[in-house]
């Protein structure tokens, strides 16, 4: 545990040198668990509900949830099959912004726009757009929805601006240039890849290389794990003593980046943290689980930026005061945090545990991954 706290010590240390929402609403049920994320299909992306129940990736944009998801279901990260081959190849890209629904059963930018009632007006009105296409259709399926997306996208980049947090006046600036485009997708004979991959080869996509693409099967494969096995099915095994202490440490980690990612959605109001504060939460319930069955004393995770460790209660204090000098920083502490987490559980896993704290740990691990890529594609657009 020792060469761990050292570890944590030296990356809160190298991060201290130098160092508009969308409207709300009431969560709503879907009638499905299957929800499909595209801008392009979406691959490997972090899927939440507003339960904290995060999806799994099974192909082409297809996300599905163990239960009931309940809205609004929201995106970050993943990576955009721009030629819709299945596959996430070189010169195709990361997906760049988040990404919200509050209600269907798709995640496009046309959903993530209506989130604000005011715009879905808009699109209702000025567009003739139905609530079936906003709610239920996505850029392959229908054109006008593709048009959207790439407009919107395209302006966004041009401008430094996110989907998510548009104004109705934004959006009606370039009303010309929107029904322009869905009047030339409607008109046009070209497949939705071939229109779509004009505006994917802009200035300011972030096109994939050949030595990103193992990264990314790695981090789509992690997406589509799923342990699908309940924790009090598997028997109870003898946990030698540092396999007890690396339990109680990763629910105070977990506890950490739970109580960093609240305190940084307070102060930037950026949705990127909520999103993943729900995960952290549902990691530490799932340990509490395991801590339960086998009998091990806990330290308390209700009161926030509390810890009973005190190298973790160091890094904490030190990073929420990285977190708090600039959006840029609360995003690197973020990438930070999930770098540690990373490290820390595959170290664990490397030594070899029992079957439950294997498919835990596992679940954490991919997560990390997926809240890493998260954090590295809203640090591209702020740095």
């Amino acid at each position: 545990m020792l060469n761990r706290y050292l570890m944590i010590s030296t990356v809160a240390a190298l991060l201290l040198v130098g160092c508009g929402d969308s409207d709300s609403t009431d969560p709503v049920s879907t009638s499905g668990t299957e929800i499909t994320v595209e801008r392009g299909p979406v691959h490997g992306a972090l899927v939440i509900d507003a339960n904290g129940e995060e999806a799994t990736f099974v192909s082409a944009g297809k996300y599905r949830f163990a239960t009931e998801a309940v809205h609004p279901i929201t995106v970050d990260g993943g990576f955009i099959d721009v030629n819709r081959n299945g596959a996430i190849d070189v010169g195709e890209t990361r997906l760049q912004y988040s990404l919200q629904a509050q209600q269907g059963s798709v995640v496009t930018m046309a959903s993530t726009l209506a989130s604000n009632s005011e715009i879905r007006t808009m699109l209702m009105t000025e567009y003739g757009l139905s609530a079936d296409q906003i709610d239920n259709q996505t850029p392959t399926t229908d054109r006008a929805i593709a048009a959207l997306s790439d407009e919107m996208y395209a302006y966004c980049l041009n401008n430094n601006l996110t989907p998510l947090n548009l104004s109705g006046t934004q959006v009606d600036n370039i009303r010309g240039q929107i029904q322009g485009r869905i009047d030339n997708y409607k008109g046009s004979t070209q497949s939705i890849a071939d229109l779509e991959a004009v505006v994917m080869n802009r200035p300011g996509i972030m096109a994939l290389g050949a030595s990103d693409l193992s990264l990314v099967d790695q981090q789509i494969l992690q997406s589509q794990l799923q342990d699908g096995t309940l924790l009090n099915t598997i028997p109870i095994s003898e946990l030698t003593d540092l396999q007890k202490e690396d339990l109680i440490f990763m629910l105070e980690e977990e506890k950490l980046a739970r109580d960093l990612y609240e305190h940084l959605y307070t102060t930037w109001g950026v949705r990127v943290f909520t999103n993943i504060v729900r995960s952290e939460q549902r990691h530490m319930d799932t340990i509490q689980l395991l801590v339960d069955k086998y009998s091990l004393e806990a330290p308390s995770t209700e009161t926030r930026g509390v810890f009973e460790n005190s190298d973790l209660q160091a890094l904490y204090d030190q990073l929420i005061t990285k977190g708090t000098l600039s959006l840029v920083d609360a995003l690197e502490v973020g990438v930070a945090i999930e770098e540690t987490d990373i490290a820390d559980l595959e170290k664990i896993l490397a030594a070899g545990v029992p079957e439950d704290l294997k498919i835990v740990y596992t679940n954490l691990l991919n997560s990390s991954y997926k809240h890493l890529n998260a954090f590295n594609n809203m640090l591209a657009i702020y740095q």
